[in-house]
């Protein structure tokens, strides 16, 4: 068997391989055999006509195709076990000559990637602070979250908490009915459409209010869409909201055993909102070295690893795998093409980034020992207790897919974690800005 290779443009080689005549013609008596006994010659019984009468009979392209379909892919293995193609996805047979016997194959191959000189990459951070209003904001929401409801009589007034009906209709169509709604009176936020919050404002229990509205063109219900509306509505509720006072029991109520007074609650809520907002840095400064290294990279990638990529942003956006949104498709009447068109741009973002971090590992020579991946695996079933921890901890331990994920989760962060590092050599730290004196900004 000879093979030629033939390096093609977007990571495809083109195989050309000349098989033996010997090999051949064994494949073709094999397809023969196979095929014989199904043949039904006028005068003889299934399969013990003459040769040259079945193979008349049969048709000799017919034949060679049997033994092609046999052939072709033992051909194609033996080339990937003895020849340097590093295949990514199945082959095309794109020629078959058959004296002699040469087959062409077009074959994606595993992508280039020549990093430029990321040593070069810098992002420059931004500082980290936490304001006293971000706390202040945050403890609001524990006191909200901790407050107890009162009924009263009054009327309702802003952040009071209503159980009403409502009952909205256009004409004859009734597209709203609820008989015991529950819901905060927010100043601001929309309930339902426009001007239906504040009708809501300074009624009482048992009142009642009958109320024309204009239904907004973004309306969900698109049959009602751009109409005016009737609104009936009846308070059976009023609750007032009574916040706990921001003081040293509020922290006992939001945990006792963790917090004995305010001061300690509000340490902990800023370094909370600090560790997120670092989070959200870090994340930024990596995604801007990630976008700085695939521009001064140059990648060459099959258009098949697109395909799955789109695969993947598909699932990540949508919940839904590929294969499952064809029947979708056809009920709202768009076209697979069409659909996944609009995912193509990130599919090919994903790869490249995807290509250059992979490549960056190789270049950094980072690796995960064993004991790296037993150190994660005790992170994940460390806070279990007794016999679960114990089931999780084997269940890692036992799959080999378990094993190759935590390893390449270890690979991914370090390399993330080295490029960040590489970023913020330079030491470009932003500072924050200072207010300009009272008499300068006047100026």
């Amino acid at each position: 068997m000879k093979v030629t290779i033939e390096r093609l443009p977007e990571s495809r080689v083109q195989l050309d391989v000349e098989v033996d005549q010997e090999r051949v013609d064994k494949q073709f008596d094999a397809a023969f055999r196979r095929l014989a006994p199904k043949v039904r010659v006028p005068g003889f019984r299934p399969g013990k006509a003459p040769r040259a009468m079945i193979e008349k009979h049969i048709g000799r392209e017919r034949i060679m195709a049997e033994a092609l379909d046999k052939l072709v892919p033992d051909v194609y293995n033996e080339v990937l076990d003895t020849e340097p193609v590093d295949a990514v996805a199945q082959p095309t047979l794109d020629k078959v000559d058959l004296d002699p016997m040469r087959l062409k194959f077009i074959v994606a191959v595993r992508p280039t990637v020549t990093l430029g000189d990321y040593q070069a990459i810098r992002v420059a951070a931004e500082p980290v602070e936490v304001t006293d209003e971000e706390v202040a904001e945050q403890i609001l929401s524990l006191r909200r979250r901790h407050a107890t409801q009162v009924p009263v009589e009054r009327g309702a007034a802003w952040d009071d908490i209503l159980i009403a009906k409502v009952r909205g209709t256009v004409g004859e169509d009734e597209f709203i009915s609820d008989e015991d709604a529950e819901f905060p009176l927010r100043e601001g936020e929309v309930l339902v459409v426009d001007g239906l919050s504040e009708a809501f404002v300074g009624m009482k229990k048992d009142a009642t209010k009958s109320i024309e509205l204009p239904i907004p063109e973004d309306f969900a219900l698109e049959r009602v869409r751009g109409q005016q509306a009737t609104f009936e509505i009846a308070v059976l509720e009023v609750k007032e909201v009574q916040l706990p006072a921001e003081d040293d029991e509020l922290a006992g109520l939001v945990n006792a055993e963790e917090f004995d007074s305010l001061q300690a609650l509000k340490d902990r809520v800023r370094a909370d909102i600090l560790a997120s907002k670092q989070a959200e840095e870090d994340q930024r400064i990596r995604s801007a070295a990630i976008d700085q290294l695939v521009e001064g990279a140059t990648i060459e990638y099959p258009a098949v690893m697109v395909d799955h990529e789109v695969d993947h942003v598909i699932r990540d956006v949508t919940g839904t795998e590929a294969r499952q949104y064809a029947a979708q498709l056809q009920r709202i009447g768009r076209s697979e093409a069409e659909f996944r068109a609009q995912f193509f741009d990130a599919g090919v973002a994903r790869l490249k980034r995807g290509l250059v971090l992979s490549k960056l590992t190789e270049a950094e020579a980072i690796e995960v020992t064993p004991d790296d991946i037993d150190g994660e695996i005790e992170k994940i079933v460390g806070p279990m207790e007794g016999e679960d921890g114990q089931r999780f901890r084997e269940l890692f331990t036992s799959s080999p897919d378990g094993l190759e994920t935590i390893r390449r989760n270890i690979i991914s962060q370090r390399t993330l974690d080295r490029l960040a590092e590489i970023a913020l050599s330079g030491d470009v730290t932003k500072e924050a800005p200072v207010a300009e004196p009272a008499e300068e900004a006047a100026e």
